[in-house]
Formats: structure tokens, sequence, C-alpha cells
């Protein structure tokens, strides 16, 4: 699993693929460090709450705290704001997982249909699918929301000397 880590980053630039009511997904997301190193990430999941907050206010530092989903794909569980308080929302970070879930269980049910599907079309290739589509419904159902339990947060949080109420 993901720990939870903290990183002082500068946002350059973004693209926008998809804003929902709860959360945004922003792909191509470049970000600069305190030492000045570039680096990208393929996607980045922020809530709502903390885009209202400015977590992706473009060339000001911000404090991420976020976790790894996959290599290059993060979701940002709070941000620290200027005067040191930090904001994180655990109720959208909840919203957030039970969707996962749900993706998960579609994924998990579709997996079968769609593999032999394809491979009718594919001569027999398509079934190279239904193991994948497993896979990330496993990761949907599973990984993903015990990243984002309350409990693992708190924790992560506290080491980090940050006091959740």
């Amino acid at each position: 699993m993901s720990e939870l880590k903290k990183a002082k980053i500068i946002v350059k630039n973004y693209d926008v693929q998809n804003l929902g009511e709860i959360d945004g997904l922003y792909t191509r997301v470049r970000i600069e460090d305190e030492q000045g190193a570039t680096s990208y990430f393929k996607e980045v999941v922020i809530p709502k709450y903390l885009t209202r907050h400015g977590a992706l206010t473009i060339d000001s530092p911000r404090t991420w705290y976020y976790k790894h989903s996959a290599k290059k794909s993060i979701i940002v569980v709070a941000i620290e704001k200027a005067g040191g308080k930090v904001e994180y929302d655990f109720d959208d970070l909840r919203v957030i997982a039970r969707s996962t879930v749900l993706k998960g269980i579609l994924i998990t049910v579709a997996a079968i249909p769609v593999g032999v599907i394809a491979a009718t079309a594919t001569f027999g290739l398509g079934l190279f699918l239904i193991p994948m589509a497993f896979w990330y419904g496993y990761r949907n159902i599973f990984r993903l929301p015990g990243l984002l339990s309350r409990k693992k947060l708190v924790g992560e949080f506290a080491a980090h000397g940050v006091t959740v109420r």
C-alpha cells in the first residue's frame, strides 16, 4: 500500500480531463519541487473541496499530502495553506472510495462478456482482457478504498504531525 507523502510543490501546468461533483481528474500535471526539479504526474485526482482552497494554483508554492494509486497517478488527500493550516475532507474521500468500489464491481461483472466478445472479434486474443479486467476490478474494490480509509489516514497524518478532529 502507498503511504502518505508530503511535498512542497509549485504547479506549473495541467490539463483538465474530467470535473465531477466531488472531485476532478487532471492529466499531465507538471510540478516543480523545492530544489527546482521538474516532474510529471500522469493523473492527479483532487477533491473539489481542495480545489476551492487553491490546491492547483499555478506558480504558487503549495504543500500537498498525497498517496500514489499507481506509479504516475496520485490522489491529493490534503493541502497545507500558507498559515500552516491543513485542509482536508474525509467525507469527500469516502465518496471517492465508494465510487471506486462501484466501478470495480462494474468492471469485474463486465470482464467475461467483454473478453468473450473481444475474443470472438480478434480470434482469441481478446481473452487477455479478462485477467486484466479482474486485476483492475480487484484494485478498485479492495486496494484503493484501503488507501483512503479514515482510520489509515488519521494514523498517517499523525506520523506527519497533523492532528485530525
